[in-house]
Parts: C-alpha cells; sequence; structure tokens
C-alpha cells in the first residue's frame, strides 16, 4: 500500500512539473525569436497579401519584423538570409523609402558602428586584415550597388589609410538599397571581430 502511495506521489510530483515546465515554455513562446518565425512574420505582412490596413498598423507590423530580425543572434540571421533571401526581397520590395530607412538603421546601424569603433582599435596588421577582407567582400558586391564603386575602385593602402571616413560617408549618403546590400557584410565582420565564426 505504502508502495503505491509512493508512487502516485511521485506521478502527481511528474505531472506538476511537466504542467510547470509546458506553462513556461507557452509563456515564453512569443519572445522566442527564430530565422524560421521571422521569414513566416515577412511572408505574413497583410500588404504581401493584398489587404488594406491603416499606416499605424502597418507601422505596428513592421515594428514587430524589425524586433524579430534584431533579436536574432549572428549564426540565426546568416541562416536567415540563407534559407529566406528571396522572401526578405520580397518583403523588402514592398517597403517605403522612409520603411526602408527605418529597417536599416534599426537592424544595421549598431553593427556599422561597432565596426567603425572596433577597426580602429585594432593593431595595425589585424586591421589591414579586416580591411583587406573587405576592400574584397565590396567587390563582389560593387556590380549590385554601383554606389560602391568609389570604395571598390580605391588600392587596398588606401582603402585601409580612409576606411573610417569612407565607409561613415557612404553610409550616411548612399541609398536604401545600397546599404541594404552592405548591411549584412559589416554585420558578418562585426561577428569575426567579436570572435563568431559567421559563414
Amino acid at each position: 500500500m505504502n508502495t503505491q502511495r509512493l508512487w502516485f506521489q511521485i506521478a502527481a510530483f511528474l505531472a506538476l512539473v511537466w504542467g510547470g515546465v509546458a506553462a513556461v515554455m507557452w509563456s515564453t513562446e512569443e519572445h522566442v525569436f527564430t530565422p524560421e518565425k521571422t521569414l513566416a512574420l515577412m511572408q505574413g505582412a497583410p500588404w504581401m497579401k493584398g489587404e488594406r490596413i491603416s499606416g499605424r498598423q502597418r507601422s505596428l507590423y513592421l515594428d514587430d519584423v524589425i524586433r524579430s530580425v534584431s533579436k536574432l543572434d549572428f549564426s540565426q540571421r546568416n541562416r536567415l538570409r540563407e534559407d529566406g533571401q528571396e522572401v526578405i526581397d520580397q518583403f523588402m520590395a514592398t517597403l517605403s523609402d522612409e520603411e526602408k530607412s527605418d529597417y536599416i538603421t534599426r537592424v544595421f546601424e549598431g553593427h556599422f558602428q561597432a565596426v567603425m569603433k572596433g577597426i580602429d582599435k585594432l593593431p595595425p596588421e589585424e586591421r589591414r586584415r579586416i580591411t583587406g577582407a573587405i576592400h574584397r567582400d565590396m567587390k563582389k558586391r560593387a556590380a549590385k550597388s554601383p554606389e560602391m564603386q568609389f570604395l571598390v575602385d580605391q588600392d587596398s593602402a588606401s582603402f585601409d589609410k580612409n576606411f573610417t571616413k569612407d565607409m561613415a560617408l557612404f553610409f550616411k549618403d548612399a541609398p536604401a538599397s545600397a546599404k541594404l546590400e552592405m548591411g549584412p557584410m559589416l554585420e558578418a565582420f562585426h561577428a569575426r571581430m567579436q570572435g563568431f565564426r559567421v559563414r
């Protein structure tokens, strides 16, 4: 009898524990951000499906998308682009210039500032290695963003010497399309500077 009672108490305790775990998981589900959820948010934008909504509703929905992207870590953002670049491109094409500017500022500006500050603190050899890699990466992207051409045309030494000034000027004056092209690259280099491996 005592054994049955003990097993009953154990079963009741385990049920209570798992019930608590399930409740915590359910309550925190909306605060967990993944590439899949972010892509689903983009695809589910009401205006992507032809629905008419108010400017306020559109702004709030875009806030949700930007927050979801911003909460992803480096590897998740990389996976987001690998798995859903077509969805991202389609979503971005529906945004106004002002909305794109807001997206860029909130998603990429922090990485840009971190790279700019971090690059000047590196030892000369390491700085040349990083700026050289950025220069090579920009050459690959220049065909899509002609605005990068004035940076790409410099030799490596000039690019390294003028990096902070020229990049700040570029990021300030370049159109949204060029910044969107540059953003993931800056993000990747920020990750490398922090010791993360991003493909």
